[in-house]
């Protein structure tokens, strides 16, 4: 809460309501060696070309982000 000058009722900053029936999720993001390890094996599993190493990396972030 804030207080002002001349206020005599504080004034209050806005905060969403917290849902009791909902517990928080945590969210763990993939560590850069996980997402390289899947990224590795889908680039061998492709034929190991050279051109899709960032495709590869980005299917496995997003593999690893939405487990």
């Amino acid at each position: 809460m804030f207080y002002t000058a001349g206020r005599t009722t504080p004034l209050r900053t806005h905060r969403p309501a917290a849902r009791a029936e909902e517990p928080m999720k945590v969210r763990r993001g993939a560590t850069q060696e996980e997402i390289a390890r899947l990224a590795y094996s889908y680039w061998i599993a492709g034929g190991r070309r050279s051109d899709t190493s960032l495709s590869d990396w980005l299917r496995a972030e997003r593999a690893l982000n939405d487990r």
